[in-house]
């Protein structure tokens, strides 16, 4: 495998935030010593810092085109869309002779949350009680203009989105002006432009949008900072009230620093010579991207159309792969990415995407990757690099043609625990490449399949845990996907040299025994009471549920601390002179064995063990951990490290040590 040059982290999530550009963080810093005077104060330091506040807002009206509109400095995107919800209700409410008879606020289905959930908040909190209505959209991303016809005649306000954070896929402002202005002068018209600032041309006196906020933190400036365009003429009112800064408009001391930074932000993207990128040469940075992501996972489905959505942003899935899978495979080699918007991280489904009508497996694992347009070819290049170097990794468990298929066999020998959600499903392969599966999982049967006909295994029965007619769906599925591979679509009970499988059906459970000649058996059960002997493993569909026998297993279990730096870690292995055993999947350590050696200060890898989470149950069966012996676990972020733990402490191992945080510390 061609390990990446280096494992200094290959930023490709610039959609959710980026780093400060070092022009811009310098002249934040000399603002913070040098400028630091409160643009309310009338001493000349005051007044320095007010003319730099100005020449910003300056600036601002000129690189957004206009020279009417207020630009108003706020802290970031959210604040400009609580302050033009607010100001756009409020006006309306207080507006006698705009009165609807029954009102309606409008929003995209892509929009960000952050739109929605606040016109919830003050359409209740301001008492306007108007119906919310979310506008549809295709299934390219392209809002529904019929709709919008509609029910924009009954708007107090609608909210859209210049260029969307998932997806990336600019909306057509013009003929949205068209369709709302045609029916609706009075409407208040919102445009997110947070993704839009230095990536579209912007000329807002050209257009009636009535608010435009943005946010410098995802354009190079600091967190902290942003501005809200107001249309001149527009309702407005002050969100937040005190002691009347910003001419009254926005009250509290202001963030100089950070407009300091928006101010060179504004500088750069003005410059003949700037750092940014022409959106020919971002382009042509996409289609690297794109041929490296191709070359990599063989089969990628993209979520937007590239000449409907901006440069910069890649929303992908792959077939067999989880986004989780991807980003902790991404992660081993140092690329960050994220699963759909980051905002959103604690989702299991993108919305957006759901919006425009994908299938389940694109909604749920999706993976956005967003460059910044001020990155260039040659990190560009490195960063492509680092995609195709987990090639080799991925070659030996899901990519076809690799012709060492054979070779990679022993990867797959044995029990291997599938899982999705909070569902586990199970794949025991023998030595002679016969397959058996436990609980099929809609979700997982193109991973499993791929495995399957990848290895060239004979899959020779597929285990339902129940009679239901999802899991018999999913068989169905498995069966067809499997082709020639399978053997039998039902349940049997076999009995030959090398193996016995036993079918036990109780009143309301049935169980599987798979009893391989020279292994323990397995159990497949939902029923993990009927595990009998001390030896014997019963594997269910509940998450990582497996569990020896009681007689194996350890009351006084010791107390879980951990290492909670990188340096606690190092000396407990000193000390100890333990083991590490990393449980990530194989693709990921193989991906990083050489950061971990370097991480611990290691001179080989003898003293490093990969055990996948996912073979766990299978190490068990092998014999393949020493309960005597002490081992550090690790993994990307300690949680699968650390759900191994307890179940190795359930098992009889003492001395076991826990990386907190996992490799993520470094």
């Amino acid at each position: 495998m061609i390990q990446p040059q280096s494992l200094q982290p290959i930023y490709l999530d610039a959609n959710a935030t980026t780093p400060v550009l070092e022009p811009i963080a310098t002249k934040v810093m000399n603002a913070m010593l040098n400028h630091f005077g409160n643009p309310s104060s009338a001493h000349i330091t005051g007044v320095k810092a007010k003319r730099l506040l100005e020449e910003t807002r300056s600036l601002g009206r000129d690189l957004i085109g206009t020279q009417t509109g207020e630009l108003l400095f706020t802290s970031g995107a959210t604040e400009g869309i609580q302050t033009a919800v607010v100001s756009a209700i409020s006006g309306y409410l207080e507006n006698e002779h705009l009165k609807y008879e029954s009102p309606v606020l409008l929003y995209g289905a892509t929009e960000h949350k952050a739109v929605p959930n606040t016109l919830v908040h003050w359409n209740k909190m301001l008492g306007l009680n108007a119906r919310i209505l979310e506008i549809p959209v295709d299934n390219l991303g392209l809002l529904d203009h019929n709709f919008i016809a509609e029910h924009v005649q009954q708007a107090v306000m609608i909210c859209t989105m210049a260029v969307n954070n998932e997806t990336g896929v600019v909306q057509n402002l013009t003929a949205l002006e068209e369709t709302i202005r045609a029916v609706n002068k009075n409407a208040a018209w919102l445009v997110d432009c947070v993704q839009a600032l230095g990536k579209i041309p912007l000329v807002m006196d050209s257009t009636s949008i009535d608010y435009a906020p943005f946010s410098g933190h995802k354009l190079y400036a600091p967190k902290g900072i942003g501005f809200l365009y107001i249309r001149s003429g527009r309702p407005y009112t002050p969100f937040i009230a005190g002691g009347g800064q910003e001419s009254g408009m926005r009250s509290g001391t202001e963030n100089l620093p950070g407009i300091v930074g928006l101010k060179a932000l504004f500088e750069l993207l003005k410059s003949d010579d700037s750092a940014f990128h022409s959106s020919t040469q971002l382009q042509a940075h996409r289609a690297l991207f794109i041929e490296a992501l191709n070359d990599t996972f063989e089969v990628v489905s993209y979520h937007s159309e590239l000449a409907l959505s901006v440069a910069t942003t890649i929303n992908f899935s792959v077939p067999y792969l989880t986004s989780k899978e991807i980003m902790d495979l991404f992660d081993a080699v140092g690329i960050r990415v994220s699963g759909g918007s980051a905002c959103s991280a604690g989702a299991t489904s993108s919305f957006v995407l759901e919006a425009m009508k994908l299938g389940h497996w694109e909604c749920e694992n999706a993976v956005r990757l967003s460059f910044g347009p001020a990155d260039d070819s040659e990190f560009i290049a490195m960063a492509c690099e680092s995609i195709r170097s987990v090639k080799s990794s991925l070659q030996k468990m899901y990519l076809r043609g690799c012709g060492e298929s054979k070779s990679m066999l022993p990867s797959c020998i044995g029990l291997t625990q599938l899982v999705y959600g909070s569902q586990s499903c199970w794949l025991y392969v023998t030595e002679n490449s016969e397959a058996f599966v436990y609980n099929p999982v809609e979700r997982i049967i193109p991973k499993l399949s791929r495995i399957i006909l990848t290895q060239d295994l004979k899959c020779k029965a597929i285990l339902l845990k129940n009679d239901s007619e999802e899991q018999k769906y999913a068989r169905n599925n498995l069966h067809t996907s499997l082709g020639q591979h399978t053997l039998s679509d039902k349940v049997q009970s076999y009995n030959n040299q090398k193996w016995v499988l036993v079918e036990e059906r109780g009143n309301d459970t049935v169980s599987y025994l798979l009893k391989v000649r020279g292994k323990s058996t397995v159990r497949f059960s939902e029923d993990v009471s009927t595990c009998l002997f001390s030896r014997e493993l019963t594997c269910s569909s509940k998450g990582a549920s497996f569990e020896f026998a009681a007689s194996e297993k350890n009351a006084a279990q010791p107390s879980l601390v951990g290492c909670n730096t990188i340096e606690e870690a190092k000396l407990w292995l000193s000390d100890t002179e333990a083991k590490i055993l990393d449980v990530r999947e194989q693709t990921e350590h193989d991906a990083s064995i050489e950061h971990i050696k370097t991480l611990f200060e290691l001179s080989d890898s003898s003293r490093v063990i990969n055990i996948p989470r996912s073979r766990l149950a299978n190490a068990f069966l092998e014999n393949e951990l020493d309960a005597n012996m002490a081992y550090l676990l690790i993994c990307r972020t300690g949680t699968r490290s650390k759900s191994t733990l307890q179940a190795l402490t359930v098992s009889g191992f003492m001395r076991l040590e826990n990386l907190n945080g996992g490799l993520a510390l470094d």
